[in-house]
């Protein structure tokens, strides 16, 4: 069963903490990095946000704006 989905998930993250989108896909917490990666050549895309507030976070995998949904799901 694919993590990949065609719609953005839309989460409140908050600021000043390390967040980190999943890039292997093994995640069970996909679309935000829990380390299934170690071991592998993928390494999570690390971010940080200025501001408290609501995200949209790309699911698809085909952003490319990533951790960002930029609409790449409506184009399947």
């Amino acid at each position: 069963m694919s993590v990949y989905k065609n719609r953005p998930l839309k989460v409140f993250l908050k600021a000043d903490v390390k967040h980190a989108y999943c890039t292997c896909a093994q995640s069970n917490n996909f679309p935000l990095c829990n380390g299934s990666h170690k071991g592998s050549d993928k390494k999570p895309i690390k971010f940080f946000l200025e501001e408290d507030k609501e995200v949209f976070l790309c699911q698809c995998g085909k952003s490319k704006q990533l951790p960002y949904c930029d609409g790449s799901h409506a184009n399947n």
